[in-house]
């Protein structure tokens, strides 16, 4: 059987919903009189009463109350199918794979800065430490520290991060700053590993500032899988953990945390991308704001 004409079908559906010819004729813009002709053409196309017509009274029939519960459903689908395909074609999204550290403590702080040149683009962060391989994984783009050198990918050097040595108040008042990064004295050092030699050593880690003859990091040193834990530890008193500069602002402010020394360590993050219109404006806004920091880099 041949589908029934649109007109007529809207017409009917919104006869249906509003129980009112003028009602669904106001709603669709048009006469009364053409809401009741298309009427007649479905009832004609269907050789169907779908409505009892009486001099007072105008309701539908019981194959009118069937075929309307089936026609209101199944133009709510088209309706709400039609305006997620206008949404996917007005806001774009990327998807970001980023450590969850830099990704609380960095990113996301900043993002609303990037939606008000870009409103249709919608940044969906991947919060991993797990490398993409921008093969079926549904990742446009990857933020991770290293040397820069990614295989078959463009990357773009945002700034060379520091850590500073930070504690919390109540360890700092019970065992004092640590006036010599390279002699911790007694201290406990909490530190970190990615599992990557080849990233420890970009890391900035204890074992690469300490002198051998003035600890003993056998006994003193707590090491946990991330940046990220070694701070949380560090704000829950456990010791002195190297942390990353562009992490420290909020928490220094709210009191949780003090510099136990403010010397720095330098080490080098780097962002690998596959390119698209959307993500090259991601990647460029992404070098403009973190210029503050390849700025002290260069003024230390």
């Amino acid at each position: 059987m041949k589908l029934p004409p649109m007109n007529a079908l809207r017409a009917f559906e919104a006869v249906s919903r509003l129980g009112s010819v003028s009602k669904a004729a106001d709603e669709l813009c048009v006469s009364q009189g053409a809401v009741s002709q298309q009427l007649r053409n479905l009832e004609d196309h269907l050789d169907r009463e779908l409505f009892i017509r009486t001099p007072k009274s105008f309701k539908l029939s019981e194959d009118g109350e069937e075929f309307a519960e089936v026609v209101q459903r199944s133009l709510e689908d088209i309706s709400l199918a039609a305006g997620k395909v206008k949404r996917e074609k007005t806001q774009r999204t990327l998807t970001i794979s980023v450590s969850p550290g830099f990704a609380d403590k960095w990113l996301m702080p900043r993002l609303g800065d990037f939606y008000g040149p870009y409103p249709d683009v919608t940044i969906a962060l991947d919060k991993s430490l797990n490398n993409a391989t921008f093969k079926n994984d549904g990742i446009d783009a990857a933020i991770r520290f290293g040397d820069g050198t990614f295989e078959d990918l463009q990357s773009v050097l945002l700034f060379s991060p520091k850590k500073l040595a930070v504690a919390s108040p109540g360890y700092i008042a019970e065992f004092g700053n640590l006036d010599n990064l390279a002699k911790p004295k007694r201290h406990r050092l909490i530190d970190c590993r990615r599992g990557s030699k080849e990233l420890d050593g970009l890391c900035g880690l204890w074992e690469d500032v300490v002198a051998s003859d003035y600890a003993d990091l056998g006994q003193q040193l707590v090491i946990l899988p991330d940046d990220h834990q070694a701070l949380n530890a560090a704000i829950h008193g456990r010791g002195i953990a190297l942390a990353p500069n562009y992490w420290l602002e909020d928490d220094i402010k709210a009191g949780n945390i003090v510099y136990a020394n403010t010397q720095p360590i330098s080490f080098q993050g780097g962002y690998g991308v596959r390119p698209n219109s959307d993500l090259d404006a991601f990647r460029d806004w992404l070098v403009e704001i973190s210029g503050e920091f390849r700025t002290e880099d260069n003024s230390s």
